[in-house]
């Protein structure tokens, strides 16, 4: 071997040597000091991620931890929003005079019942007892009751998990000479995978005959329907 290629390799060893331990001394960086890797991180597997909407909390929603929960903002509500139309539906809140509020995603048969406008947006009463008449009405479409539009908004974005009662949902149909036709379901993972063609009944009638063949009970008296006796 020359002097000049011993050289070279003991260079090159010493390089290697070098590099080794400046890498070593570096100091690592804890992802976990920001906030913002703490919802999702870069390494995991999109596989391995729950739906946030199959979250259920067994806790009610006095005993949630909210401090480490971001607040969520949509400028498309208000305090007073009756209903909120978005790109594929619309929304509807209703505010009982109890606490809380009553959230729908309504389809058509809803709207009809509830007596909504179907063109345009509205308004809630700023009457207490209209407003609770209408809530009233709100239940018997299945609307959900929530502690505070901002809880259902964290919901919504996935950083809060659904309690048993938010996950759970009701189906209501009227029938005109009395009673009501029943759908429950404990999450909206239960239901079927053409549920959605509940949407396109016209009316209530074609409601209850898509409900009966998704296996409805029918209840002659309504106060036996737990979810609707609230007093």
């Amino acid at each position: 071997m020359t002097l000049s290629s011993m050289l070279v390799a003991i260079t090159l060893n010493l390089l290697s040597t070098l590099c080794q331990k400046t890498v070593g001394r570096l100091i690592p960086i804890n992802i976990d000091r920001f906030p913002i890797f703490h919802q999702r991180r870069v390494m995991d597997d999109p596989q391995d991620r729950e739906d946030p909407q199959d979250w259920v909390d067994t806790l009610d929603w006095d005993d949630t931890l909210d401090w480490d929960i971001p607040y969520v903002t949509d400028p498309s509500l208000s305090a007073t929003d009756r209903t909120v139309f978005h790109t594929l539906g619309c929304t509807v809140f209703g505010y009982p005079s109890t606490g809380g509020v009553l959230i729908k995603e309504a389809d058509l048969v809803d709207m009809l019942f509830l007596s909504l406008p179907r063109s345009h947006a509205s308004q809630c009463s700023p009457s207490a007892e209209e407003e609770d008449r209408f809530c009233n009405l709100m239940q018997q479409t299945g609307a959900t009751l929530w502690p505070n539009k901002q809880n259902w908004l964290q919901v919504e974005a996935g950083l809060r998990k659904r309690t048993k009662e938010q996950a759970k949902v009701m189906v209501y149909g009227w029938p005109i000479d009395g009673g009501v036709w029943v759908l429950r379901f404990e999450s909206p993972k239960e239901l079927p995978h053409d549920f959605g063609r509940i949407g396109f009944a016209m009316n209530m009638g074609e409601k209850i005959q898509i409900m009966r063949e998704y296996g409805a009970t029918f209840v002659e008296d309504v106060t036996q329907v737990e979810e609707l006796n609230t007093n």
